[in-house]
């Protein structure tokens, strides 16, 4: 099909994280949980939640609770757990 092609095989570079990344990720993590205010950070993730279910401005919410440190995790958690996940049918 094409007359120009190249016969040369090239090595495909993998991407290696090493593990010690994920572990100081982790403890990162641990740590600033055990900073952060639990109450604030569950009252605004509660607000948001209300505020999901009434299908209002998500924006407002949301920022009080990156504010209050809240995970991207706990934020998509409560998302999730109002909008659902949307899953792709497989078409055979």
């Amino acid at each position: 099909m094409n007359q120009f092609t190249v016969e040369e095989k090239r090595a495909i570079e993998t991407l290696k994280i090493d593990e010690g990344v994920q572990e100081n990720q982790m403890a990162r993590l641990n740590k600033l949980r055990l900073k952060r205010d639990k109450k604030k950070v569950d009252e605004t993730l509660d607000e948001l939640k209300k505020v999901a279910q009434r299908e209002g401005n998500l924006m407002y919410p949301i920022l009080e609770c990156v504010k209050c440190y809240a995970t991207v995790g706990e934020i998509c958690n409560v998302l999730r757990s109002i909008y659902g996940e949307y899953r792709e049918k497989a078409i055979f």
